[in-house]
């Protein structure tokens, strides 16, 4: 388009009061300015409809779509087909960009462009106000190294990850109803062959808390293991993929059995913090 922005920041917000205004002003503080946000109300029943039309009155660079709730895919799905620019960012309703996260991205991009998908590291914000760096897996650090049996090991953070639109018609979008949309989109993009660098500074926030879907961890590892096994249903991986698929699907089986275990001793807080910190991993 010829007068898109760089960025079309997107912001699927379903009972989203509580957070979406300090979302919305993350976006407002960056210190690059050729964004857009792209807020996709998907069927609120709270105010978040009201909220996001008045962060839209007094800011142009705003536009909000309403549909019925289609989950966090289907508004991810909407906010795409809405977005003006070619550069779209991923953005929950309740996590926020760090205030350098365009400006760096946008020279990121620039410095990469046989790559199709980006993403940096950033903080864990949990519900007493600590925070814990999403680096503590070190896979994601090195270029070189970004590879799908890299992404079958571990998950990069995906907050205010960034992607290009033809990754999104490639794949056909997010998948729409199920948990944890965003890693089925990454398997397929890489295994349609897609290039992901990752830029190794702290640029978002993703704050955890017992409301949000990503807080009940083990739902997130059925969801995982469900989509390794849809990519490899695909046919699209190499045999050295395949099998670094087969394994994932070993690791999470086992790791979907002890957070069974454990969550009926610890509660499932407690666990999740304890078996991220075993295995590295946050997703």
């Amino acid at each position: 388009m010829a007068d898109a922005p760089r960025f079309s920041v997107m912001i699927p917000a379903y009972n989203a009061e509580a957070t979406l205004a300090e979302t919305v002003e993350s976006v407002l503080a960056q210190t690059f300015a050729d964004w857009e946000i792209v807020i996709v109300d998907d069927g609120s029943t709270d105010s978040t409809r009201e909220i996001a039309e008045g962060l839209a009155q007094r800011e142009p660079r705003i536009r909000v779509v309403h549909q019925e709730n289609r989950g966090s895919g289907g508004a991810y799905n909407t906010a795409v087909r809405s977005a003006r620019a070619d550069m779209l960012v991923m953005l929950s309703a309740d996590d926020l960009l760090l205030p350098d996260h365009l400006q760096s991205f946008d020279t990121f991009i620039a410095q990469n462009p046989e790559a199709s998908i980006f993403s940096s590291s950033g903080y864990y914000e949990y519900e007493d106000g600590t925070r814990e760096a999403s680096d503590l897996n070190t896979k994601w650090s090195d270029p070189s190294r970004c590879q799908m049996p890299d992404l079958l090991a571990a998950c990069f953070f995906g907050i205010g990850a960034v992607f290009r639109r033809e990754v999104f018609d490639a794949v056909g979008g997010f998948q729409e109803h199920i948990y944890a949309e965003d890693y089925p989109f990454w398997l397929m993009a890489f295994a349609k062959g897609f290039r992901h660098r990752h830029l190794d500074r702290p640029l978002a926030v993703h704050r955890r808390n017992s409301m949000q879907k990503s807080a009940d961890a083990l739902r997130v590892r059925k969801g995982d293991l469900r989509a390794v096994r849809d990519v490899m249903a695909a046919d699209l991986l190499s045999p050295a993929d395949l099998a670094a698929a087969r394994r994932t699907v070993a690791r999470l089986r086992l790791n979907i059995l002890a957070r069974e275990t454990l969550s009926a001793l610890l509660g499932g807080e407690r666990t999740s913090r304890l078996i991220d910190r075993m295995r590295g991993r946050h997703r």
